[in-house]
């Protein structure tokens, strides 16, 4: 799942995954959606956001229940990360590089300890995030779906339409199969020349 929301520094983007899938899920997720729209206006700080997150969703969650979430805020010269058991973005540039957190955080539900990872975008790069759904993708024969240099060319296509759609073409032919057995959210950022300059 995944939502968006404005803050005075620009806009702030919600990735998250609950335990479980389909209407077993439903229940929770749709608790995660309604703390972040309670809370987030109020609470310019990533880091106090997802606390307030997890203390409104205890009620929610049982021993075995958790959820993973990324939060990004998308500030005028950097992008700052929260991550909280989830799996990591990924930069685009001329290769394809993973994104994990420095200092690893429990999903909400058991002990989250978030911390912000500060993340700086040239106006040649992307970031991808996404959910499991996407690396943990299995073909016929068992084997992971992988972001190698067929997904790298796919995501450095002109548009960030045409390169969703590349990479999910990529993954419905690893597959086999026009929809994914997992859920599945997948969000693609670039920044704009204004908003993230080049070194000088």
């Amino acid at each position: 799942m995944h939502a968006t929301a404005p803050t005075p520094a620009g806009p702030r983007l919600l990735l998250a995954d609950v335990k479980g899938h389909g209407a077993n899920a439903a229940p929770l997720a749709a608790a995660v959606l309604a703390a972040f729209h309670h809370s987030t206006a109020s609470e310019t700080d990533p880091v106090r956001l997802v606390r307030t997150l997890d203390a409104r969703l205890a009620p929610h969650l049982s021993e075995e229940d958790f959820v993973t979430l990324l939060l990004a805020d998308c500030h005028p010269d950097e992008i700052r990360l929260v991550n909280c058991g989830h799996p990591p973005p990924v930069r685009i540039g001329r290769r394809l590089t993973s994104l994990p957190a420095p200092s690893p955080s429990p999903p909400l539900g058991l002990g989250p300890d978030p911390r912000i990872q500060r993340l700086r975008l040239l106006p040649d790069q992307r970031l991808l995030l996404h959910t499991d759904g996407l690396t943990e993708a299995r073909n016929p024969d068992g084997v992971l779906f992988s972001l190698d240099q067929r997904a790298l060319a796919a995501l450095r296509a002109a548009t960030l339409d045409q390169a969703l759609d590349g990479l999910l073409d990529l993954l419905h032919q690893h597959t086999e199969r026009v929809t994914t057995a997992d859920d599945l959210t997948l969000l693609l950022l670039q920044p704009t020349r204004a908003i993230f300059p080049s070194p000088h």
